[in-house]
């Protein structure tokens, strides 16, 4: 069994059965160095990416990227370096809002994306891998249709949300059998959120038993063998 939960060891920082009242600020993405971010000025969109870079579809193409330093910085046309690091997408955009009207350009309107927020799923899925977010509002249960829905083997009441500090993090256990987690907005992902879906118990049972009956008919075959081996060569 993978990612054992504080149910099986004391190293998580919190643990909890949902549903939980989330704070407000839980909302957005927060910004980290190595983020990419996509930025435009809605007003002026050659302030950001140049006209001949422009396509026809300026609502696809018009968003320039930016790659957050190290530092947490990102370095933009005209104002230089600007401390994005620990905010959201909404705060960062009224920072870079504030920077250029400093410059005295006219009523900038800047919008932010992260580009590459994403989440991993594990487990008794159909479909197990790295999905990308693409909405602020991205939930468990969108994740889970996205992925196929779970294996005829899986426990639907016990679904981990692996969350921060890879050291210390906070573990989420959920219970899908009770529909009150539809309405639990903890249950928004956040980006680099591992989700793992336990195999049922009996289920994880019978597996092992089958593969030891396995392993036990392969070393019976194997011994028959050799012992014929043996008698034919006298």
């Amino acid at each position: 069994m993978i990612l054992k939960t504080p149910f099986d060891a004391d190293t998580s920082r919190k643990a909890y059965v949902v549903p939980i009242t989330p704070s407000p600020e839980d909302y957005y993405n927060l910004i980290k160095p190595e983020d990419e971010l996509a930025i435009v000025d809605l007003q002026d969109i050659t302030i950001l990416v140049r006209k001949e870079n422009l396509r026809n579809d300026l609502k696809n193409d018009s968003y320039a990227t930016f790659k957050v330093n190290a530092s947490g910085e990102i370095n933009l046309p005209l104002i230089g370096k600007v401390m994005v690091a620990g905010l959201n997408r909404v705060q960062a955009a009224e920072l870079i809002e504030l920077k250029y009207k400093e410059k005295e350009l006219k009523k900038p309107l800047i919008d932010v994306r992260i580009n590459n927020l994403y989440v991993v799923l594990l487990g008794e899925v159909a479909k197990q891998g790295k999905y990308i977010i693409n909405r602020e509002d991205y939930e468990l249960i969108d994740l889970l249709g996205e992925a196929g829905g779970l294996t005829p083997i899986a426990n639907k009441h016990l679904v981990k949300i692996i969350r921060g500090d890879r050291i210390n993090p906070e573990v989420i256990i959920v219970d899908l059998a009770n529909y009150a987690f539809l309405k639990d907005q903890k249950l928004r992902l956040k980006s680099r959120d591992i989700i793992y879906v336990e195999p049922r118990s009996a289920a994880l049972k019978a597996h092992n038993a089958q593969a030891y009956t396995t392993f036990f008919q392969i070393g019976f075959v194997l011994l028959n063998t050799i012992l014929l081996i043996i008698n034919l060569s006298k």
